[in-house]
């Protein structure tokens, strides 16, 4: 059950209109996680509306599932568009999929911030939703381990073949195994070198796969946007 709060750095993950001048806001905060709450006077005329990939001071009020926005205060916005502000979507839809409600946060809204930065100096994209998805995976419990074989703990070797178990890691199998990648490639994923030969495209394919159980049958509205983008 989330607790009152009188000010808490905040990010806006979603937002939908709620009576006349209201909305009901999904936040990311740092020691309560993900919280719902009603921010009156958002929408309308005269309104100070709540925008995504903006820094907010937060309070609140109330206890439960929603709670009342009593204080939100701008600290700092970060200018996206393009395929950039799709990839912040992406990172928002991520969240709001796969993340409890409730529950502290600190690393993952660090690495979300960063992400933002980075978002807005980079073009190159990929790197930066890679680093995310991994904290995001550990931050809700299925962190991998990809330089370690599952089956007996030991170091991954760079010219070992492996395959993804789900639930478990990566296993030692046969050279020219399908769906088998390299250790090197591994290694290279878990030191996040994504400038490494084959890196890029086996980081996007297991770790979509690793996120896959967690994000519902919906497909990602994102990821539709990055398709006709």
């Amino acid at each position: 059950m989330t607790a009152p709060a009188e000010r808490q750095p905040a990010y806006v993950l979603h937002r939908r209109a709620y009576r006349e001048t209201s909305s009901i806001v999904d936040f990311l905060t740092v020691e309560h996680g993900r919280v719902a709450g009603v921010a009156r006077g958002t929408r309308g005329g005269r309104a100070r509306p709540v925008e995504p990939f903006t820094r907010l001071e937060v309070g609140w009020r109330g206890k439960g599932r929603m709670v009342t926005v009593t204080a939100c205060e701008t600290v700092h916005r970060w200018r996206l568009d393009g395929r950039r502000l799709f990839a912040g979507m992406y990172l928002n839809e991520l969240m709001m999929r796969a993340l409890p409600p409730e529950e502290e946060v600190a690393d993952l809204f660090r690495v979300y911030e960063a992400a933002l930065a980075a978002l807005e100096a980079d073009d190159d994209i990929e790197p930066i939703l890679r680093v995310f998805e991994k904290c995001l995976l550990r931050e809700i419990g299925y962190g991998l381990t990809f330089d370690v074989d599952a089956a007996d703990g030991g170091t991954v070797r760079d010219d070992g073949v492996y395959e993804f178990v789900d639930g478990e890691g990566f296993h030692a199998v046969a050279a020219g195994t399908p769906g088998g990648w390299r250790g090197a490639v591994l290694k290279g994923i878990a030191n996040d070198r994504y400038d490494a030969p084959g890196v890029r495209r086996a980081a996007k394919a297991i770790l979509r796969r690793a996120l896959k159980p967690h994000l519902g049958d919906r497909p990602l509205a994102s990821r539709e946007l990055f398709r006709r983008g």
